[in-house]
């Protein structure tokens, strides 16, 4: 293989047939004339021709140009399978046809080669204009896999939020019972106040009140729930009336 500058990649390409044939008809002219003097005329003719046509269609017409990567530092064989930029064209004959050649297909010359050593990437130029489109690139080139999508199940969205909020009212109960018990505790450690002479009295008058209010109502709904109760029954009627009225008797004279 002959490393050469990308700049000179097209040039030795070129170049290559027309030096395999010179240095081909070089080699035969050379073992012909060698050769004839020993051999004979018809011999020295064979073996020269066998030998020059082996040196080129095996040899030299087939000899990989290399270049190296300016980036990367790698070397690059340019009988490498590419891709054409313009076409999409699959080269796959690249002893005739490298990317420094034309494309087999369309016949267009890449400008670039895209190079395909991992972390590298880089474009390698072979003009010095420096085209950044229609770029030759290496067939099978590994592509960065995209991560999946993966689709949301709105019923799974659904029980985590109705988790979330149980935990969050889980979490406010528990705060309130804290809350409560924390203000026991501060009721409990806080000494009672002493009431005064006025205070304790409107207590009492509060409660006097309360019963002498309180007590004829329940006295009425109760007879009342008798009346719908006992409205077929008027001696039942009156025995239940009467227990409310002892009722009343019993507690409302203690206030």
């Amino acid at each position: 293989m002959q490393t050469v500058d990308p700049l000179d990649a097209r040039q030795w390409f070129t170049w290559r047939e027309r030096k395999a044939w010179v240095f081909s008809g070089a080699a035969f002219a050379v073992l012909f004339f060698t050769l004839t003097p020993v051999l004979g005329e018809l011999l020295a003719l064979m073996i020269a021709f066998g030998s020059a046509f082996c040196l080129f269609f095996f040899y030299l017409s087939k000899r990989t140009i290399g270049i190296e990567c300016p980036y990367c530092q790698n070397y690059i064989e340019t009988n490498t399978p590419w891709i054409c930029g313009v076409c999409g064209e699959h080269n796959l004959r690249t002893d005739d046809c490298p990317f420094i050649g034309r494309c087999q297909k369309c016949r267009a010359e890449p400008k670039a080669y895209q190079c395909h050593h991992k972390g590298c990437g880089e474009l390698i130029f072979f003009t010095k204009d420096k085209q950044r489109f229609n770029f030759a690139k290496c067939v099978n080139i590994p592509v960065p896999k995209m991560p999946l999508r993966v689709k949301r199940d709105k019923d799974a969205d659904g029980i985590a939020k109705q988790h979330k909020d149980i935990q969050i009212t889980e979490l406010n109960l528990k705060k309130a019972k804290l809350d409560l018990e924390l203000k026991i505790v501060k009721q409990d450690l806080e000494p009672a106040k002493e009431m005064t002479e006025e205070e304790i009295l409107q207590k009492s008058a509060e409660r006097f009140m309360d019963r002498n209010t309180s007590g004829p109502k329940i006295v009425e709904r109760w007879k009342a729930k008798n009346a719908e109760i006992y409205k077929d029954n008027p001696v039942e009627l009156a025995k239940q009336n009467a227990n409310a009225d002892q009722w009343a008797l019993n507690n409302l004279e203690k206030m």
